[in-house]
């Protein structure tokens, strides 16, 4: 490998560890709510400061998630792969739990971030 290359190399190194340094610490917004959809509407929206253990129903099953320390974890769930117990804790805003055999997502919102996405 020649100088050039290994400078062309560094630069694209050091360019791509900014975009994801900027992504992951900068463009987030303070997450406040965790939203609840069962079969896609709306049933519960929560606070993240309010720590508990909830649970839902829907058509197809239950779950169980606990909130704490501003983090989200379903603890139990009546599906068969139990999948959504597996995922662990989220706490970052955008962040989901689906449990699709019970038609149940976790989602953590918050903020007035008003910019979706950004391209460069």
């Amino acid at each position: 490998m020649k100088k050039g290359d290994k400078i062309i190399v560094s630069l694209l190194v050091l360019f791509v560890a900014f975009f994801i340094f900027e992504r992951y610490v900068f463009s987030k917004s303070k997450a406040d709510s965790v939203i609840i959809r069962s079969d896609g509407t709306i049933v519960k929206d929560i606070p993240l400061k309010d720590n508990g253990e909830y649970l839902i129903k829907s058509k197809e099953g239950e779950l169980t998630f606990i909130i704490q320390s501003q983090e989200v974890k379903v603890i139990e769930s009546t599906c068969p792969d139990k999948l959504c117990t597996k995922q662990g804790w989220i706490s970052k805003q955008g962040e989901s739990i689906i449990c699709l055999p019970n038609r149940i997502s976790i989602t953590i919102t918050g903020g007035n971030n008003v910019v979706d996405s950004t391209t460069y």
